[in-house]
């Protein structure tokens, strides 16, 4: 099979056919598309199989999507959709949850270690010199750092225990709450939110 020499007007003249095809063209671009195929072989052999494929087309019945398709479709569509708000809630309820847990818990560390180096310091006595030195100084900075520092002394002496105690329920209340928020979030179909 002979090779065809390629067009130079090649893209506008498929432009052309397209749109000829379609009917879609003015009588002059017709006009124009018609002389140019008299000449050149490429266009005119690019021309006359496309033809055959709108023919083709033509003659094919068109054929719909089956019953129920866009319903199923639209259904998926929600589905997918509930899944991503049910993640995102669960994600957000889940770093909600450790951010505070993880307050509670450092909370709860800062006060235990606070009673043991109370109670340490209590028992040594170059520490208690040390922390006499601390409260002299706290005093020289003026009367608020001396208060501070003695209501906090005999806060964590007194009172340390239910402190530790109190955080300790927060703590769990607050898991209490994580572990109800993740089973009865909305927009599940389930107890537990999953589908």
């Amino acid at each position: 099979m002979e090779r065809l020499k390629e067009c130079a007007q090649g893209e506008r003249m498929t432009v052309l056919m397209s749109l000829a095809l379609d009917g879609m063209l003015d009588s002059s671009d017709r006009q124009r598309l018609e002389e140019h195929m008299k000449t050149c072989v490429a266009c005119r052999t690019e021309w006359q199989a496309m033809a055959k494929v709108a023919a083709l087309f033509e003659e094919s019945p068109a054929v719909g999507p089956p019953l129920g398709f866009a319903v199923r479709v639209e259904r998926r569509l929600e589905d997918q959709a509930k899944k991503k708000r049910r993640t995102f809630g669960g994600l957000a309820v889940a770093t909600g949850s450790l951010s505070l847990i993880g307050a509670t818990v450092a909370a709860v560390l800062i006060l235990v270690l606070g009673i043991a180096a109370w109670r340490w310091f209590d028992t040594s006595p170059s520490l208690q010199q040390g922390t006499q030195t601390v409260t002299q100084v706290a005093s020289g900075v003026g009367l608020m750092g001396k208060g501070a520092s003695l209501f906090l002394g005999d806060l964590l002496l007194r009172y340390g225990a239910p402190l530790v105690l109190v955080l300790g329920v927060g703590l769990l209340v607050l898991l209490g709450v994580w572990a109800w928020l993740l089973v009865k979030r909305p927009g599940g179909t389930h107890h537990n939110g999953f589908a």
